[in-house]
């Protein structure tokens, strides 16, 4: 997949959707965009997803954290996903979608990534970024 498209025009970064001190056993919480409470961007026209990728200051001693992305709290289905976790001791991870125009949204759709954690997870002094990708279709 290539970041500009002659059509559709470049991939949009999106964040960074942040959450420091992971709790263990965490399922599709939701991080924050800015503000404290803030945790959906809202899209100005419509398009596609075309990734996420998630940053950690340090690698998790044990255990796995895992982002993907969400359209107004509820998961997409087979979106892509980033992982983080002690068996790779990986500081950043990157999901991309398998074909283009893959996960589609509206205009004013409102996007946000969320984690989930395994109940191993030894994280809580590690400070996480997420960005989201997008790509806004003219049509």
């Amino acid at each position: 997949m290539t970041m500009f498209h002659e059509k559709y025009g470049p991939v949009v970064a999106i964040g960074p959707f942040t959450v420091a001190n992971l709790d263990t056993a965490l399922t599709n919480t939701d991080l924050v965009v800015g503000q404290a409470g803030v945790t959906l961007a809202g899209m100005p026209a419509k398009g596609s997803v075309v990734g996420v990728s998630l940053d950690g200051n340090a690698e998790p001693s044990a255990g796995t954290v895992i982002a993907s992305i969400h359209n107004a709290g509820t998961e997409i289905v087979g979106g892509p996903t980033a992982t983080i976790d002690s068996v790779t001791n990986t500081l950043h991870s990157a999901g991309l979608v398998t074909t283009a125009r893959q996960h589609t949204f509206a205009a004013g759709a409102r996007l946000g990534v969320s984690v989930t954690t395994t109940t191993t997870l030894a994280a809580t002094t590690i400070e996480f970024d997420a960005w989201l990708y997008v790509r806004f279709d003219p049509d």
